[in-house]
């Protein structure tokens, strides 16, 4: 049975290699580089790395944000970036543990709500987004600088 943990540092490969399956971009960064970013990170007050790991294996990360607030009567809302779970380990659950976690942790945070980007490409997270009760809600535009 998979369980959602925070990441530590030995898990920044295996993350990494997550990400380039997500992304499809290699990651070499090097651990001189890593090591620093992921203390950053993971002292940041609402930002949580996190992973799916079943039997001693990652098989799923995601990133929760919790943000404060002015609006909505100042409540915190919740974004989840950057979920993904190994295309091996796919359609057992894993997925679903991880939103399911987020999901929990913003409401214990007192969120109004909790917030996810995927790319338009993505048909197949969309699907799985809309079963878990998500509903679409925004068009999203970025600016790459």
């Amino acid at each position: 049975m998979a369980v959602v943990r925070p990441a530590v540092e030995q898990d920044i490969p295996r993350i990494l290699e997550l990400y380039e399956e997500l992304t499809g971009e290699r990651h070499d960064l090097t651990q001189h580089e890593t090591k620093p970013l992921f203390a950053e990170i993971t002292s940041m007050s609402g930002h949580e790395l996190l992973v799916a790991e079943e039997d001693d294996v990652v098989v799923g990360t995601m990133v929760l944000l919790i943000v404060p607030n002015f609006s909505h009567g100042a409540l915190p809302w919740a974004i989840v970036e950057n979920l993904v779970v190994d295309p091996a380990h796919r359609r057992r659950g894993i997925g679903r543990l991880l939103t399911e976690y987020a999901i929990a942790r913003a409401r214990e945070a007192g969120c109004y709500k909790v917030q996810l980007l995927s790319s338009t490409k993505r048909r197949e997270a969309h699907w799985f987004y809309k079963r878990l009760g998500f509903k679409r809600s925004a068009y999203g535009f970025r600016m790459y600088l």
